[in-house]
């Protein structure tokens, strides 16, 4: 019980925090916040309006009051309203999300599945012609600027070849963007991967269920796998966060309105409310990521499992 109420509290805290931050955010922004809201630089505006304004929106306030009113506000779920559209912007947020978690999540998912493969032909031909050739795929996808994969994807299947659309809308639209990810954010997944493999494979663990003659294939798939997705897991789970608000290139070159196209605009054009919902977010994300990453090594790892039975 005490155990569960520590961590009420840890999460409370980190809440608590990450809304500091993203009202902080938009207070030392340079610039005048209600200029911004007013457009000063496509409409004529005079010092009423601006103090008209800042008197509606409280900014007149003292700082801890604009504080407290945005925290109640988030307690309402009321992130406020987008100065670009005039909607609400958890409207807006709903609305790209799911594209963006589509991309990142398949994207993920195609990493592992390549990081899986490649890390395993390389750790099991350590110094091998195998090894060097898992090693230079990585090394030539990671020396690709994910812009130039993205239109070069573009050139060679849709307009050269006819065998994707050009727009995520489309059916298959999906396939070309989920591709330029993948290869973009594999490389230090199978290095990782690779490595922990290698260094498992020389575990005291494994050379004892090698001395009790167990076949490799089991001491491979059910000890060495096992112990060495650990640091796999962990690298995925911390970019996952990153992924989300960096597919912004991606979503650039095929047209896909996402979060990463939505908080480009928004802060172009200073949509501070939107920017605070996005950096609330993917904080939260982050973190419940984190939890499952921590769970997971529950599953990954007996000892860890029973290290917190026994906490």
């Amino acid at each position: 019980m005490r155990k569960w109420l520590i961590r009420l509290v840890e999460v409370a805290v980190f809440v608590l925090l990450l809304t500091v931050v993203s009202f902080l955010v938009v207070k030392l922004a340079p610039g005048d916040e209600t200029r911004s809201l007013l457009r000063m630089d496509t409409i004529e505006v005079t010092q009423s309006d601006i103090e008209a304004l800042r008197k509606e929106r409280g900014l007149d306030a003292p700082i801890w009051e604009q504080y407290s009113a945005y925290l109640m506000n988030l307690l309402r779920l009321n992130f406020g309203t987008s100065s670009m559209t005039g909607k609400p912007v958890i409207e807006g947020i709903a609305n790209a999300f799911p594209s963006t978690l589509i991309l990142a999540g398949w994207s993920l998912v195609a990493a592992f599945i390549i990081a899986g493969l490649l890390g395993t032909l390389a750790a099991r031909n350590v110094g091998k012609w195998p090894d060097h050739l898992a090693q230079g795929i990585t090394l030539i996808s990671s020396s690709m600027p994910t812009f130039w994969l993205g239109l070069l994807l573009l050139n060679v299947f849709a307009i050269g070849l006819k065998l994707l659309p050009s727009q995520a809308t489309r059916p298959g639209g999906l396939v070309m963007p989920i591709i330029c990810m993948t290869i973009a954010i594999v490389p230090p997944y199978v290095k990782v991967f690779r490595n922990s493999l290698v260094d498992a494979q020389e575990a005291d663990f494994v050379r004892a269920s090698r001395s009790r003659g167990l076949r490799e294939s089991t001491v491979f798939g059910k000890h060495v796998l096992r112990a060495s997705l650990i640091p796999l897991v962990t690298i995925m789970g911390m970019s996952l966060g990153g992924l989300l608000g960096g597919t912004v290139v991606v979503e650039k070159i095929f047209a896909i309105q996402g979060i990463g196209m939505l908080v480009l605009d928004s802060l172009t054009k200073r949509d501070y409310p939107t920017i605070q919902a996005f950096i609330l977010l993917i904080g939260i994300v982050v973190f419940l990521i984190n939890g499952l990453v921590d769970l997971s090594y529950r599953w990954l790892d007996p000892a860890i499992a029973l290290k917190g039975r026994k906490a």
